[in-house]
């Protein structure tokens, strides 16, 4: 018995491996995320993209002032290193424009151009 379980080290070893990776893959999926806790999915975007100068010269001939610009961080967390910028753009016919660039993409994409805008005017005047 002790010779059989000695011939099999190898294959007992593999096993225990293979079953320890398997526990780790599973408590890795099982983890709970913003989309499995909110039910969100990914999805295809329509958005345009284009060099920094086109996008640029979009925003310019459209009239588009930056109001404000915020940082995307890895896996949505505070903490997180910042992995993208999206800065959000109006303009005096109620448009608005929202850009996304990241360090190493060498294009920006305008993710959505909207049109009449209604502001909250309760957030006029105020520090935000």
């Amino acid at each position: 018995m002790k010779n059989k379980i000695l011939d099999n080290l190898p294959t007992i070893f593999l096993l225990l491996v293979f079953l320890f990776g398997m526990t780790l893959v599973y408590n890795h999926a099982k983890a709970e995320t913003p989309k499995s806790k909110y039910n969100l999915y990914m999805m295809q975007y329509p958005m345009m993209c284009g060099l920094p100068a086109d996008v640029d010269r979009y925003i310019e001939d459209n009239k588009f002032t930056p109001i404000n610009v915020s940082f995307g961080k890895e896996n949505a967390n505070k903490n997180g290193s910042i992995v993208f910028a999206i800065t959000y753009y109006i303009n005096d016919e109620h448009q608005t424009l929202a850009v996304a660039e990241t360090a190493n993409d060498p294009y920006k994409c305008m993710i959505f151009h909207t049109f009449d805008m209604v502001m909250n005017t309760n957030l006029l005047g105020t520090n935000t």
